[in-house]
């Protein structure tokens, strides 16, 4: 089964590059890379050329306007130019083990939708990465590791303790894969979370419950490494929350303004000939 890695970025091309390059060396190559853009510079476009164009693989950068966050329409636009049954969502400023997208595949059910762990980096040690050291899968031992018994892999393991789940409150876009035509049902991502940091990957992860899906957390597999960087909370993100109860009170199943809804607003920056 192909897949699409949809990867949301927003001027981070250092970060970019670390996580195009993690997926160009995962060792399922049935794989098509979708960068959405919520309005980089030109610095990010450079950083996608120089990695992606000697890469072989099938990709597609595609940008919209730099108006605020606008991470649930991004989103939206990726899931628009893929060209797969099945979706897998990340960030710019991750690595992924080599058998990132074989876990996933490995791990994709009908009736479900799935959910990776990950641990974080250091900042010593995300220097060093940025700076071009080797994107080697990384020892749960390193010095100053966080989460790090998510650095181990053992898929046969994480497939038993992978029980579905009817519901879950604690939920991450980072590390996120569902099939395309589950993510139609429920009309993708919601633009009401945008302008705002989170919880669009909630809003849609409850929807997909509410529509009957389960839910499978990755445990020891597919595993991902994030890159330290300052994190901002702000108290706006209250309204957010509010909404969330709403959605959970209604048992909401279609987004207000979702996929459906999607302005043409968008361009391609630039496109493989494979794609």
């Amino acid at each position: 089964m192909r897949i699409s890695v949809i990867i949301t970025t927003y001027n981070w091309p250092e970060a970019l590059r670390v996580t195009l390059k993690s997926i160009i060396e995962q060792i399922t190559k049935s794989i098509e890379i979708i960068v959405a853009d919520d309005g980089s510079g030109p610095a990010t476009a450079q950083a996608v050329k120089e990695v992606l164009m000697p890469s072989g693989l099938p990709w597609i950068h595609v940008r919209q306007d730099d108006s605020g966050i606008r991470q649930a329409r991004v989103k939206n636009i990726g899931v628009k130019y893929s060209q797969s049954p099945y979706l897998v969502f990340i960030d710019h400023d991750v690595i992924l083990h080599p058998s990132f997208i074989y876990d996933h595949l490995y791990m994709a059910e009908n009736g479900f939708f799935l959910q990776g762990k990950r641990v974080f980096l250091p900042k010593y040690y995300t220097k060093k990465i940025l700076l071009g050291s080797p994107l080697i899968p990384h020892s749960p031992f390193l010095r100053g590791l966080e989460n790090r018994k998510n650095a181990i892999r053992w898929p046969m393991l994480g497939k038993l303790l992978a029980r579905p789940i009817r519901f879950q409150t604690s939920l991450r876009g980072c590390n996120l894969s569902m099939y395309k035509r589950d993510f139609l049902k429920v009309d993708g991502y919601d633009e009401t979370f945008d302008q705002l940091w989170g919880r669009e990957d909630s809003d849609i992860c409850y929807r997909l419950f509410h529509n009957g899906l389960r839910l499978k957390n990755l445990w020891f597999s597919a595993l991902q490494y994030h890159l330290d960087h300052k994190v901002i909370k702000k108290k706006q993100k209250d309204r957010l929350d509010s909404e969330l109860q709403i959605i959970r009170r209604d048992k909401r199943i279609r987004a207000l303004k979702g996929f459906s809804q999607l302005s043409s607003e968008g361009e391609i920056i630039a496109v493989s000939d494979k794609y």
